[in-house]
């Protein structure tokens, strides 16, 4: 089918997709059909016979690369099952790995799991006065590479972040290793201390999606593998929800100014949502300042829709009348995968998943790393990745110090100073050790575990790649601990061709989680998860003060409350603008929130309350709801 078939030579869809300028920005508001106008460009280019490989289609998130491909072959363009959409961070881990790379920038592109990154706080934390204070120099350490942009990335400007730094880098050289956060930024300090490298012209065309999203490091690794191509940047800084991460939403409000004469498009009108929930998100947007003002265009023929806003008397009722209503919803005819359920805390989502599934509901969670909540999940993944390479250090080193509050830190120190010394690979100083040929004061508790750990690598031996009784040894059937992995891993079998192959499949989808094309079960997820996403049904639990929007710490710069305040805004907008209006559904949105919950469970919610009833924190609605404007219908008492 060619690439213009059926689009209004008239309509922006056409224009973008038409346009031969090499540096073009389109600002698309939720809904407006942005996807539907990038996949003609692509089509166009492919028809024009553009190799594939010299196309790079960059998204933030895997399911909008994989969309991508989808689409593609529905259009049946000829070289579309050649073409790659990826996120940014698959790609920059590619040319990381190449060993030309490697060479270059003297680090291991092996990023660490959340959770083993507590023994690497156990070990630099004696000199950097504290876990706590480590886990913030880190942090810091991470957001100088991502808000640096055109600068090194990750400059030490204090004594105290040119101490850590020095000991970060060199656990991290020792453990073959690096933080998720450097990925990037290595990418970009790559590109630019090699100007000659063949990745400045690898690719022809680029196509950036969620540009809003991105942060200045990850801008600036476009920018360099853009410099000869015909770029495409694609966003909302209305939808940029991702501050966690860095976010510059401005990267998209300057592009015009960075590239005087680029070709520049607006999509406004919202095919998706009905016109109540369009006059609710305008309402609410608006009410932020830091945003080039504009509004969303409804649909008449989209009808109003359906909105309900319930408090409920607690949590718990809360989370039963979600099961409930979705159950009724479920009995009238309404397909699990129709329902979308939106939390943000990832800590409050359990109580709503147990509760749809008590009530038969079929339900899965979309956190990542939600796979590995328990300690006996993350002993067992880290147990596969030594199985599959016992050089691999940081698999061993949280594995010897996993039963232990601090890892036993000072006996591994001594273990690491042998090994630095001697060049003994700490695998092979273990086994040593464990023989008696090594010797090594205060470390006898280390080496036991190892012992055990060993024991059950060994077990794992005669199985080789037979993955199916892989998969029954490493997460057994009856051990309620690790079912999510299992399930995980039994999704994913039939791809896998060996052991190493379930691993990286099975990595994939525990730190970027997918959400699949076809789905069987009602999405729950946080309202940022949700982004690219549409659903008949829509439900945002927990609209409280200090969840949307979070309570910033006294003491919080004005600017940065304010800052804060705004993408918060922003993150609400995202979620009621996944409703969408179409065929049987008129679209509904369903808004709850507790009057209380337990004090304890507050807290470790982290939702500030100021006083209690009989040992239960008095909570207040989200200042958002208040900011729907007068479409939005007044909140109703439920109960179940």
């Amino acid at each position: 089918m060619a690439w213009d078939k059926d689009l209004d030579k008239n309509g922006v869809a056409f224009k973008i997709a038409a346009e031969a300028g090499n540096r073009i920005r389109v600002i698309a508001g939720p809904g407006t059909g942005k996807s539907y106008a990038m996949k003609r460009r692509v089509a166009r280019l492919l028809e024009e016979k553009v190799k594939p490989k010299r196309m790079l289609a960059v998204t933030f998130t895997r399911v909008a690369a994989e969309d991508l491909h989808r689409e593609l072959q529905k259009l049946d363009v000829p070289g579309c099952d050649e073409l790659e959409g990826q996120t940014l961070h698959s790609l920059a881990m590619g040319i990381l790995s190449r060993g030309h790379v490697l060479t270059a920038m003297g680090r291991t592109p092996r990023p660490l799991n959340e959770f083993e990154q507590k023994a690497m706080y156990c070990d630099i934390a004696p000199n950097q006065g504290g876990k706590t204070k480590c886990k913030e120099l880190v942090q810091a350490y991470e957001g100088a590479w991502a808000q640096s942009q055109g600068d090194q990335p990750g400059f030490p400007k204090t004594t105290e972040e040119k101490a850590f730094q020095a000991e970060l880098l060199s656990w991290h050289g020792f453990h073959q290793s690096m933080l998720i956060g450097e990925v990037i930024p290595y990418l970009v300090r790559y590109l630019k201390e090699n100007p000659a490298a063949g990745e400045h012209s690898e690719f022809e065309h680029v196509l950036a999606d969620e540009f809003q999203d991105l942060n200045k490091a990850e801008q600036t690794a476009i920018a360099y593998l853009s410099e000869k191509a015909h770029i495409c940047i694609v966003g909302d800084d209305d939808q940029s929800i991702y501050s966690f991460k860095h976010a510059h939403p401005e990267g998209i409000r300057e592009w015009k100014t960075i590239h005087p004469g680029c070709a520049d498009f607006e999509m406004a009108e919202c095919q998706r949502c009905p016109t109540d929930i369009v006059a609710m998100a305008n309402s609410l947007i608006d009410h932020n300042k830091q945003r080039d003002k504009r509004e969303l265009k409804p649909i008449d023929a989209k009808g109003k829709g359906e909105t309900q806003i319930v408090q409920l008397p607690n949590s718990e009722i809360e989370a039963k009348w979600i099961a409930k209503k979705t159950k009724e919803l479920l009995d009238k005819g309404v397909q699990p995968h129709e329902i979308i359920v939106l939390v943000q805390r990832k800590k409050g989502a359990p109580a709503i998943v147990n509760a749809l599934k008590d009530a038969k509901v079929p339900a899965k969670s979309y956190y990542e790393e939600s796979q590995l909540e328990t300690e006996d999940a993350q002993m067992h993944f880290a147990v596969f990745k030594l199985f599959l390479d016992k050089d691999d250090r940081v698999a061993l080193r949280y594995l010897i110090g996993m039963n232990s509050n601090n890892f036993y830190a000072g006996a591994y120190a001594k273990l690491r100073a042998h090994c630095e010394s001697s060049g003994d690979a700490p695998f092979e100083a273990l086994e040593k050790m464990s023989a008696g040929s090594l010797k090594m004061p205060h470390t006898k508790p280390m080496v036991e575990q190892f012992e055990k750990i060993k024991k059950k690598l060994e077990d794992l031996v005669p199985l080789g790649d037979d993955v199916p009784r892989l998969v029954d040894k490493l997460f057994p059937t009856e051990q309620a601990s690790v079912a999510d992995l299992r399930e995980l891993a039994l999704a994913v079998m039939g791809e896998a061709k060996d052991a190493n192959e379930l691993f990286s499949l099975m990595m994939k989808e525990i730190t970027q989680p997918d959400i699949p094309p076809e789905v069987k079960e009602v999405r729950v997820m946080s309202l940022n998860k949700s982004k690219g996403l549409s659903s008949p049904y829509v439900f945002i639990a927990q609209c409280l003060q200090g969840v949307l929007p979070k309570i910033q710490k006294d003491g919080t710069p004005q600017a940065v409350i304010d800052a804060r305040l705004e993408e918060a805004r922003r993150l609400f907008f995202v979620g009621i603008t996944r409703v969408k209006a179409g065929g049987n559904h008129p679209g509904s949105l369903f808004l709850t929130y507790p009057r209380e919950m337990g004090a304890n469970t507050a807290k470790g919610l982290s939702i500030p309350f100021t006083r209690t009833v009989n040992g239960r924190a008095q909570l207040t609605p989200s200042m958002f709801i208040q900011e729907l404007g007068p479409r939005a219908p007044a909140p109703v008492a439920g109960n179940v």
